[in-house]
């Protein structure tokens, strides 16, 4: 798994950053942007799986995966990739962490069986 920050450089009208996460586990990812955030976009690539995979977006600095409650899941189609972009934005507060798994809702099932990357855009 390789996980990327990166800053546009841009220093007005707002800071912005990228997220790069290849191979997003079950087991998640806490607060690896350690700030508040507003995402604007969010790219979800589970072209390489055969099954579903469910996208998991949390608005907590150290959520426990299976038992809180997610800000927002994304059912992925098999073999599929999803866009979305917020043009408003999507406030998060408490931390930004991610998860992907094969079961949707909030249990944990297992991780996709191939790569399933994500991307996002946020200040």
């Amino acid at each position: 798994m390789a996980i990327a920050v990166k800053s546009s450089g841009v220093s007005s009208p707002f800071s912005v950053r990228s997220i790069e996460v290849t191979e997003l586990p079950n087991t998640g990812l806490s607060d690896f942007v350690s700030s508040s955030a507003t995402v604007y976009t969010l790219d979800m690539d589970n072209s390489a799986n055969g099954a579903v995979t469910y996208f998991r977006l949390y608005d907590d600095a150290s959520p426990t995966y299976g038992t809180t409650e997610p800000s927002v899941i994304v059912k992925v189609a098999a073999n599929a990739r999803q866009v979305w972009t917020v043009s408003s934005g999507l406030s998060l507060g408490s931390g930004f962490s991610v998860a992907a798994s094969t079961v949707g809702g909030h249990a944990i099932g297992a991780s996709p069986s191939s790569s399933f990357n994500f991307s996002a855009v946020l200040s």
